[in-house]
């Protein structure tokens, strides 16, 4: 018998679950060809790399800090606030909010889009992801490699203000399952956001440690620990 052969519905994590190459925000990013190839043409390249990098700071500083947990703001907020603060134009925030979102938004493997395939035949499935952006962003995704379907819910961070591993939005998701919490398995790579969220709401847990990471004493115990999401077909 399987693990998974315990659970009627399995809760996955999006980034570095089953979606890769996210959060392209380094330093080698040319943010402003980005910006041009959506038609942007108030800000210079220097400018947008700037602004930018001051809204990931801004958000990546708050995204640690558990007060913003149950209140996490929209990508736009920082805009907002960065372009006030530098004394910028604001006619294209728009722009610069998709400019964000597609340096956010990875890709699906066409292997993982098949994993997910063959778990849905055993198990209801549905997402609790942790994004920045707007959700339209990451269903476009979905929509391109043909899984939108398979999941019985997808709930993005970003539609409530609620990031985990606040209960709320694991809640959220177990109401829409319709799946009593022994019967619902949570995956996913992340310790804290991932793991210790699951199991505050009673969710059994499988931890996705693909770098061989050591556990830590204060994080509670994994159900199970595998290196990847395909290694659940096994």
């Amino acid at each position: 018998m399987r693990f998974l052969d315990k659970f009627d519905a399995i809760l996955l994590d999006m980034g570095n679950t089953f979606m890769f190459d996210c959060d392209r925000f380094s330093d080698l990013e040319d943010f402003g060809k980005t910006y041009r190839e959506i038609n942007g043409t108030v800000f210079n390249n220097a400018q947008v790399k700037s602004i930018i990098s001051e809204v990931l700071n801004q958000m990546g500083k708050d995204y640690e800090n558990p007060k913003y947990y149950e209140c996490f703001p929209a990508v736009k907020n920082y805009l907002v606030k960065v372009i006030q603060e530098k004394n910028l134009p604001d006619n294209e925030i728009d722009l610069l909010e998709e400019v964000f979102a597609i340096h956010e938004i990875g890709i699906i493997p066409d292997s993982y889009v098949e994993a997910i395939v063959q778990l849905r035949k055993t198990h209801k499935l549905g997402v609790v992801s942790n994004i920045w952006c707007k959700s339209e962003f990451c269903l476009k995704e979905f929509h391109r490699v043909g899984i939108s379907d398979l999941f019985k819910t997808i709930i993005f961070s970003s539609d409530y203000g609620i990031i985990k591993p606040s209960p709320l939005i694991f809640q959220k998701a177990i109401e829409q399952m319709e799946v009593s919490e022994s019967k619902i398995v949570f995956v996913g790579d992340n310790l804290l956001f991932d793991i210790t969220g699951a199991k505050k709401v009673g969710l059994s847990a499988i931890w996705i440690n693909s770098d061989n990471k050591k556990l830590s004493s204060n994080i509670p115990t994994p159900d199970l620990v595998i290196k990847d999401l395909r290694d659940l077909l096994e």
